[in-house]
Parts: structure tokens; sequence; C-alpha cells
């Protein structure tokens, strides 16, 4: 009797045991598991904040670059390779002395508009061709708010064909307002004179300061 009570005891130990053990086993793969998974999702968020990060970077860079063409002054000094600074309306200033001007168009120079109150900070445009002596295509940005038009048709409607006054054309045969420009700046030293139908193409002209100056271009432009 005492033998067989020694024996069940034992028996209920050993399955104790392996309980116990089997418990053990069994809470260390969870902790492990648990772990593993928690650097997983770790490592997995960091690549995730890593990719934003450069997703970010690209798009950061893209805006520069594309804000950089978008406005009409960087855009005008790029493709003209004409380098004044400022805002549009100075550049007929600026280029005294730098930079010959005239009223003669000619492929490469830029048109530059005078500050009104629609437009306060002026505008520039590149001549890209010459159709004749009333009409020419230009390349300019931010006339069209945010966009790059190219090869816009812009007429003389000046009294003289001095272009001092233009309009755009807004599609098909029709055209928009009508713009006060200063002329054109050439890429030529100013001692080149380009003739135009005044006498006074090469006589600096400081342009009025706006009587309100706002930090970027009227987006009511037509």
């Amino acid at each position: 009797m005492v033998a067989s009570l020694g024996n069940e005891f034992d028996d209920m130990m050993q399955r104790l045991l392996f309980l116990v053990f089997s418990l053990i086993f069994m809470i260390s793969t969870l902790v492990s598991t648990l772990g593993q998974a928690a650097a997983e999702s770790v490592a997995g968020q960091t690549a995730r904040a890593r990719g934003i990060i450069r997703q970010r970077h690209r798009r950061f860079a893209a805006d520069l670059d594309h804000v950089s063409y978008l406005w009409c002054v960087p855009y005008a000094r790029k493709l003209s390779h004409i380098a004044l600074r400022g805002d549009a309306f100075l550049w007929w200033a600026e280029a005294d002395g730098r930079y010959a001007r005239g009223q003669r168009p000619v492929i490469g120079s830029i048109l530059a508009f005078r500050s009104i109150s629609r437009m306060p900070l002026g505008h520039l445009a590149v001549v890209v061709r010459v159709i004749n002596s009333r009409e020419i295509l230009v390349n300019e940005a931010n006339w069209v708010p945010d966009t790059v038009t190219r090869e816009v048709p812009v007429i003389d409607v000046s009294p003289d064909n001095t272009w001092t006054e233009v309009r755009q054309s807004t599609g098909a045969d029709h055209f928009g307002l009508s713009y006060p420009t200063y002329g054109f700046i050439y890429d030529q030293a100013p001692r080149t004179i380009i003739a135009g139908r005044n006498p006074d193409t090469e006589v600096a002209e400081a342009p009025a300061l706006p009587a309100l100056r706002v930090d970027a271009p009227n987006r009511a432009l037509k």
C-alpha cells in the first residue's frame, strides 16, 4: 500500500515537473516571438520613416526646382542669359550701363513690362520668334499662374510701333487687355546700339515704384 502511494506520488511529481517545464518553454517561446515581432516592427517603422523622409526630400527638391521656373524673373534669366536681379519692373533700370536696350524685338531679348495696378511687380517675357514688326512669339512663366507658356503671340499696339504697349494672345485670334512696357533688353553690351524707331533707345528710365508692393504676382492676370 505504501509502495503504491509512493509510486503515485512520483508519477504526480513527474507530471507536475513536465507541466512546469512546458510552461517555461511556452513562456520563453512567446517572449522570443514577441521580441522578434517588436524588432521587425521597429525596423519596418524605421524603413517606412526613411522612405517618407526620402519622399519628402524628393518632393521638397522638386518643389524648389518647380518654383524656380514658375516665376517670370528666374525663368527669363535662365532662358535669355541676361544676369539681372530684382523684381521684373526694375530690370529696365537695372540694365542701364550693363545691357543694351531698345524698341526693336530680337530673338533672345527680354520684353520688360511696366508696373501697373493689376501687375504691381511687372513682368518679363523672352522673345523666341519675330513674326513681323508688330508681332512676336514669347516664352514666359507665371503669366498664367504657376505655368510656363511657350510661343505665345504678342502684338504691339503702340501708336508709333515702339513696343511700349502690347497685348497677349488669349487663344485663337483673340488678344487680352493692353499692357505698357519699357521695351526690350538685349544680351549685349550697352555700347552696341540696336536702333529702334525712337531716338531714346539707350536712355535709362528708372521705373516709378508701385504704390502697392506685394510678394507675389497678381494671380488675376488675364
